[in-house]
């Protein structure tokens, strides 16, 4: 089984109870028709076994022992393991008092087997279900950090940039062989479109990521204080020179040579700008397509993104939802 339940544990639990232990749910544990014996209830832990499970208790023991474990039906098990946060170890120790003083049932002969057969066979599905939840959970996980280390939001320098988004590769490549080694064939699918769009962001990054760290750079500067300013006047003016380079290179022709030297000699100028700061800021301001296409580039990679994210997350809930 996907966990170990001994038979005399089995045992006790099906013959102390005969309904769901979920108040009021009167939906039967095990029924019989045409001479054919149904298990409908699933195996809940007050304490979870795994440490990031619900209700966790470290060093309890025994943990797959009669005492920490109650049956619910089908449709009541979910709901007590997604929200740890409301279904309280005491209020379950209570359901479980409640469902050991009911009349139980005695077993007969030949169907503790049975029992058993199926329980082994919806905790191998409970098993897989979980597997694929904390597969699939570890994959939006990964998608959590990237937007900003993506846009260098969060990144110093490039070399900060860089090493970030390689980390962030390195965890989709591991979150996405996860989804195909685990995952039905419409979520690897799914899967990929995010690596894709990932991959967009990054290829974006590593054109207008060093820009965009030392435009905030110049920015910072031209923002902080100098006595007597209000600002620093020589960031400003190195901001007013690379705009009128980049203006006059989007106007078509070759790089004019007087407005490059004088952002150059500007920013050269600006305490706390480096020579990569200088050397993005000028490529950023002598590339021909607009500052506004680089945005609007931007924007919609990350729409895409985001989109081929929330198609991943809303299969994986519906595929969740079908299991047992």
């Amino acid at each position: 089984m996907g966990r170990s339940y001994s038979e005399k544990t089995i045992k006790l639990l099906f013959g102390s109870a005969s309904r769901c232990a979920w108040p009021e749910c009167p939906e039967p544990l095990v029924f019989k028709d045409r001479g054919r014996l149904t298990v409908v209830a699933q195996v809940a832990h007050i304490r979870s076994e795994q440490p990031n499970g619900p209700r966790h208790v470290p060093d309890y023991e025994p943990v797959n022992g009669f005492e920490n474990l109650l049956l619910l039906c089908g449709k009541h098990h979910p709901p007590v393991d997604q929200h740890e946060s409301i279904y309280s170890v005491e209020e379950l120790e209570e359901w479980k008092a409640a469902q050991t003083a009911q009349s139980g049932r005695v077993l007969p002969e030949g169907e503790l087997p049975e029992i058993i057969a199926a329980l082994e066979r919806v905790t191998h599905a409970q098993a897989r279900r979980a597997t694929l939840r904390s597969t699939w959970a570890a994959f939006s996980d990964a998608a959590l950090p990237f937007i900003d280390h993506a846009q260098g939001a969060t990144s110093q320098d490039v070399v900060d940039l860089a090493t970030q988004l390689v980390k962030d590769r390195r965890a989709f490549n591991a979150a996405i062989a996860a989804v195909l080694r685990e995952g039905p064939g419409e979520m690897a699918e799914r899967a990929r479109a995010v690596r894709d769009g990932c991959d967009a962001l990054i290829r974006h990054a590593n054109i207008y990521g060093p820009a965009w760290i030392a435009w905030r750079a110049l920015d910072n500067a031209r923002t902080r204080p100098t006595p007597g300013r209000l600002g620093d006047s020589s960031a400003s003016w190195a901001q007013n020179r690379l705009v009128a380079l980049a203006q006059a290179v989007r106007d078509g022709g070759p790089v004019p040579g007087d407005i490059y030297a004088e952002a150059e000699t500007a920013l050269r100028g600006v305490e706390g700008i480096s020579e990569l700061h200088i050397g993005a800021l000028l490529e950023d301001a002598c590339r021909p397509e607009s500052r506004r296409a680089a945005v609007d580039d931007l924007n919609g990679a990350r729409e895409n993104f985001y989109d081929a994210l929330e198609r991943f997350e809303t299969a994986a809930q519906v595929h969740l939802a079908d299991g047992p």
